[in-house]
């Protein structure tokens, strides 16, 4: 009989968060048009669009008009700005940046490229030129030609602290840490607050078991008190030191700002483990990391470790099934999923 009462009150949440749900779309979509028209009847454009009724041949106005169009992030009036601009004056090397910003923002990466090649026949000394194609390449996964890129860079300006950064990034991938390493402190050496190149530090330095590590990433969180990633690989090195007792206050110190950090949930479980084999608290921690991310394989299987461990084989299949429905070549997984038949 109380069954009755319960389903209502369920049933008016569900229709209460439906009604909100539309209202909130609605509200939302407004907002955006709202947004697009004031930037449409922005000073700043309306300024442009007047000097271009008096004076429509003028290359440099187009310029100004895509950059507004870029910076409000129509990218398609930022092209078709950038074109104009290169159709009435193509030794501008500017225009051919912008162009390329705009491709690129879109995801058209070849059309970027394009973009700064002809860039870059134009001016051969351009160092955003370089740099970007450097990180092009980098994304392609064409670390040498990434380097050469930062190294015609370079060779304009050796101070030029991304170029160090972009290098360092191309080591690291390619497996080369002592370089990496070394790129990294250069870039920071020329500009102390280039806040990745700290992190990176940090990072590469933790798995070397280095206290300068700590340095670096207490650096990066000068540069950016509020800045998770930083706060998490704090709460890494401590943990790779043995030191849980830190590790799990900053980890905790992190969650209180963003729940949702996967990672430290995962990591807290993984302390769990290691300092007292206390398998009961770690399944709260794996569950955790999967409420924040349904598709952390990981966790799964760390989360079936635990059941396993805790004699209850049908949650351990279960969750161990799940890390190979996400990942299947996920091969821990295969392997426990497999030694649990024998």
């Amino acid at each position: 009989m109380k069954l009755f009462p319960i389903i209502l009150s369920v049933l008016s949440l569900f229709l209460f968060s439906c009604g909100n749900s539309g209202k909130n779309s609605e509200l939302e979509k407004k907002i955006e048009v709202d947004s697009t028209l004031s930037k449409l009847n922005s000073p700043e454009l309306k300024a442009v669009n007047k000097e271009l009724l008096a004076d429509p041949n003028n290359p440099e106005l187009y310029f100004k008009r895509g950059k507004i169009y870029f910076g409000n992030h129509d990218l398609e009036a930022a092209k078709n700005d950038a074109l104009r601009a290169i159709k009435l004056d193509s030794l501008k090397s500017d225009y051919f940046i912008l162009l390329s910003d705009s491709y690129f923002t879109a995801n058209e990466t070849r059309m970027a490229k394009e973009s700064l090649e002809r860039c870059l026949k134009i001016n051969p000394s351009s160092i955003e030129a370089n740099l970007k194609l450097a990180e092009l390449y980098f994304y392609v996964k064409k670390y040498q030609e990434a380097i050469n890129y930062a190294n015609s860079a370079l060779k304009v300006n050796e101070n030029t602290s991304k170029a160090y950064f972009i290098k360092g990034m191309c080591y690291k991938e390619s497996g080369d840490t002592a370089i990496a390493i070394s790129s990294f402190q250069t870039a920071v050496e020329q500009d102390n607050t280039i806040i990745d190149a700290y992190l990176e530090l940090g990072v590469l330095l933790t798995k070397k078991k280095n206290a300068l590590a700590l340095e670096y990433l207490n650096s990066a969180l000068k540069i950016d008190p509020a800045n998770e990633d930083v706060v998490y690989n704090i709460g890494y090195y401590f943990q790779s030191k043995g030191d849980y007792k830190a590790a799990i206050e900053t980890y905790k110190k992190l969650l209180a700002k963003n729940i949702n950090y996967r990672e430290a949930h995962y990591n807290l479980g993984a302390i769990e483990v290691a300092s007292s084999k206390n398998y009961k608290e770690a399944v709260k921690y794996f569950t955790n990391a999967i409420n924040a991310d349904a598709n952390y394989a990981d966790a799964y299987f760390a989360r079936g470790v635990c059941y396993e461990e805790l004699k209850d084989k049908i949650n351990a299949a279960a969750d161990y099934q799940m890390a190979l429905q996400i990942e299947p070549n996920h091969q821990f997984a295969i392997e426990n999923l497999n030694n649990m038949d024998k």
